[in-house]
């Protein structure tokens, strides 16, 4: 289950970068495009607000406005379209009139961006970098995990599998020599045999009757 936790997140952070990438490059081709048309209409600025975003790092604290305008123009063709773009300049308030451009056969496409905006180029370039590096650092973690934290991670497991096992092994090693069950070859099982039964035949049959004489008198 860790195992699926560890990589599952990694994979989903850069599978948004992968689409924070795709979406970056494809917004830089329709600049592109919009620009070499050639096509223009002039568009009223009707509205413009400001997003700020906050980002905490720890005790530090760091936010970034974004300003967003949303313009109207009338196409060619008579159809009144608006859209909304964001990092346009703060000189231009609701009521200015500013020049839009769009791809031919799509005004849906336009934009206020100046030709080679270098804020525009600068700004897709960083996105691009750093997510860049993003991807990498996740797409590295997932490889770091599978050959070396799991490859540790198997070693260890196994070092507890051979603890627990010689701690329920039994006290004599098995290669040891096995102890004896029971009395070694040509050890006697009963009493020993050959005890003489009867009394010796050689035993004297009387005994003396007196006491004995001939002692040494006194001197």
């Amino acid at each position: 289950m860790f195992d699926v936790f560890a990589l599952a997140l990694p994979s989903l952070l850069a599978v948004g970068g992968i689409a924070a990438m795709v979406w970056a490059v494809v917004r830089l081709r329709r600049l592109r495009s919009a620009w070499r048309s050639g096509l223009t209409a002039q568009a009223v600025c009707l509205r413009s607000y400001a997003t700020t975003r906050t980002r905490r790092n720890g005790m530090h604290r760091s936010s970034s406005t974004t300003l967003t305008h949303l313009y109207e123009f009338t196409a060619p063709e008579g159809q009144t379209l608006r859209f909304e773009e964001s990092g346009g300049p703060s000189s231009v308030v609701p009521g200015d009139t500013v020049t839009v451009r769009y791809p031919a056969g799509r005004p849906d496409r336009a934009t206020a961006v100046p030709p080679g905006d270098t804020k525009a180029l600068v700004g897709t370039g960083v996105l691009l970098a750093f997510l860049t590096v993003f991807v990498t650092a996740c797409v590295g973690f997932g490889i770091f995990y599978l050959t070396v934290f799991s490859g540790l991670k198997d070693k260890a497991k196994d070092v507890i599998e051979r603890s627990e096992d010689g701690v329920n092994a039994p006290a004599h090693s098995p290669s040891a020599p096995a102890l004896p069950t029971g009395p070694p070859d040509g050890f006697p099982t009963g009493p020993p045999e050959g005890f003489p039964t009867d009394l010796p035949t050689d035993m004297p049959t009387d005994m003396p009757t007196g006491f004995p004489s001939g002692f040494p008198g006194r001197r």
